[in-house]
């Protein structure tokens, strides 16, 4: 179990952090971060708070918690399986601030930005459950601000109470409870008792004075309420590299910041690939899990060109030739958004492109090896697809780019 400090001296370890001690002001940081994917731990930004960013990497995560890729995923689908409930403690280990947020090292990152943009926010709310989840936070003052809220689990407790409700908003979490927060499961669930289940042991929680409980750990937290008002909120690059739709989103406002003595601000660049790999991650346990109920999986990626989010690519054991266009199904069905899946053998390496453009083009038929779903909901996120009020129409698709068990394996496969 890690402090968000923790992990980033786990880094600095094992040589995946640079440690920025000269004085660098916020505009230099957001270019210097938007520039490299590089985890970065800024010392001297001018203010009372050092800054943290790309912290949210494949690489990094198999360094922070000492696993390969294989062993952090199937990690997770166990915490899936088996979560561990949070315990509340009665330490007190926060400060509490001015409720200024002009204090805070919020950053610009793109000259289309309307504002400062808190980007890795994870909101704490408590209905019929805890939930935890990322909505980006557009700052318009000292203390109020518009908020992107998708249409799932913090919409409906939003909804359900009049457009009212009290959220905490935590900065700087333990890593695994930055991806058990990506994580959107079909039902609502306690997301601490994922990253729980993870560790094998309860995430310690402390109860705050607007009755919600939070990390421990947590770097900042931000108090408020969201309100039944709505402001405009966008244009924001969003993680497919373009920018999403101006919205009318209810307006959040700010009552207390609670600090630990020395925090550490984090700062999550947008359309990069921290944003695209966090959000991809949080999908990637739930299509992993089904689809083991059903065929051999030997690796399961999303991959930078899909955006982490709208494409991804399935290596299976093939035992049978229906084997593809169930897993093609399963996962597009485990994963809403999600609009391409490509299907290869277990000899091709879905991490390298050139590889899987090989098979793309020796494997394929697109006279029978294409699943087609038109008319499908698909992601807000996709420019292509057909506009909507929250989720798009778009036609999702599937590639068999896996051997037929009626040919000659020898024929397909690589001699150098």
């Amino acid at each position: 179990m890690y402090t968000f400090s923790q992990a980033l001296g786990k880094l600095a370890s094992k040589g995946r952090l640079e440690r920025v001690t000269k004085a660098v002001s916020l505009d230099e940081i957001s270019q210097i971060i938007r520039k490299s994917d590089t985890a970065f731990l800024f010392e001297n930004t001018g203010m009372d708070y050092r800054i943290a960013s790309n912290l949210c990497t494949r690489e990094n995560f198999c360094a922070i918690f000492d696993m390969n890729w294989k062993e952090l995923q199937e990690k997770v689908v166990r915490a899936l399986d088996h979560p561990v409930d949070p315990v509340i403690v009665e330490k007190q280990p926060f400060e509490e601030v001015e409720a200024d947020l002009g204090k805070l090292p919020i950053l610009t990152y793109y000259d289309s930005d309307p504002g400062p943009y808190i980007t890795a926010g994870v909101f704490v709310t408590e209905c019929e459950t805890r939930n935890l989840s990322y909505h980006r936070i557009l700052v318009k003052g000292k203390n109020m601000c518009t908020t992107r809220i998708c249409h799932r689990h913090t919409w409906n407790c939003y909804t359900r109470n009049n457009r009212h409700i009290d959220v905490a908003i935590c900065l700087g979490l333990d890593p695994a409870l930055l991806f058990a927060a990506a994580i959107s499961t079909p039902d609502p669930v306690d997301e601490t008792s994922l990253a729980g289940g993870f560790y094998e042991t309860p995430i310690e929680m402390v109860t705050v004075e607007n009755g919600l409980s939070v990390p421990a750990s947590s770097e900042i937290v931000l108090l408020g309420e969201l309100t039944p008002e709505q402001g405009k909120e966008g244009p924001f690059v969003d993680m497919t590299g373009t920018l999403d739709l101006v919205r009318q989103q209810p307006v959040l406002k700010i009552t207390k910041i609670l600090q630990q003595k020395t925090p550490i601000y984090y700062a999550l660049t947008p359309g990069r690939g921290e944003h695209s790999f966090l959000m991809g991650f949080g999908k990637l346990p739930l299509i992993y899990r089904e689809l083991r109920k059903m065929c051999t999986v030997k690796d399961l990626a999303f991959t930078d060109g899909g955006i982490d989010w709208l494409g991804c690519s399935v290596s299976i054991v093939k035992h049978s030739n229906d084997d593809p266009g169930n897993v093609i199904e399963t996962a597009l069905d485990a994963h809403k958004s999600l609009k391409h899946v490509f299907v290869f053998d277990e000899d091709i390496d879905i991490l390298n492109p050139d590889d899987r453009l090989w098979a793309f083009s020796t494997r394929f038929q697109a006279d029978k090896d294409v699943y087609s779903y038109p008319d499908s909901p698909g992601s807000s996120l996709d420019p292509s697809s057909d506009p909507g009020e929250d989720r798009r129409k778009t036609c999702k698709a599937g590639f068999d780019c896996t051997i037929p068990l009626d040919k000659e394996r020898k024929d397909f496969e690589k001699v150098i």
